[in-house]
């Protein structure tokens, strides 16, 4: 007789289940407290709340905090550094923890020229930057896109009320 459970779902499976889904990424690790780096205190948002920090950009052209789930989903889109505080002592120091999701396709625009929170533009390689179209919806910019070319930027808005 085998001493090797035979059914799926007995307790000597449910370890190698476990490393096999996390292995094959159907479960999310816990990513707090990865690393963490310095910004300014104003822009970290409150804690249990995340927001998306593009390098290159002037603190004052920072999105705005929102929910952990949004800045995620937003930055694994469009690229960022989503950051958050652990503790009020890490919010008022600015020492923040983070993840990096990749380049944000900002790089060469003039802060003014960016869209507001929640917007997009459509960015034209061969206008200077006041003949650009102005901001507006992101599926309108996107369709725009779509026949003049071009890239889209976007700045993510907070879903917290």
């Amino acid at each position: 007789m085998s001493t090797f459970p035979t059914h799926p779902l007995s307790p000597r499976w449910l370890a190698p289940l476990a490393l096999f889904a996390v292995l094959a990424g159907c479960a999310t690790p816990d990513i707090r407290g990865v690393s963490s780096f310095r910004v300014p205190p104003g822009n970290v948002p409150p804690v249990g709340q995340c927001a998306i920090w593009y390098p290159g950009l002037p603190a004052s052209h920072q999105p705005p905090a929102m929910s952990c789930n949004k800045a995620h989903a937003d930055a694994e889109t469009w690229g960022g550094v989503v950051i958050w505080a652990e503790t009020a002592a890490a919010r008022r120091s600015g020492e923040v923890a983070y993840m990096r999701y990749g380049n944000h396709g900002l790089n060469g625009i003039p802060p003014g020229m960016l869209p507001p929170p929640g917007r997009c533009r459509l960015w034209l390689p061969d206008r200077t930057a006041g003949q650009q179209p102005p901001p507006a919806d992101c599926r309108r910019v996107e369709a725009q896109q779509r026949t003049s070319g071009g890239r889209v930027l976007y700045m993510p808005g907070s879903d917290i009320r």
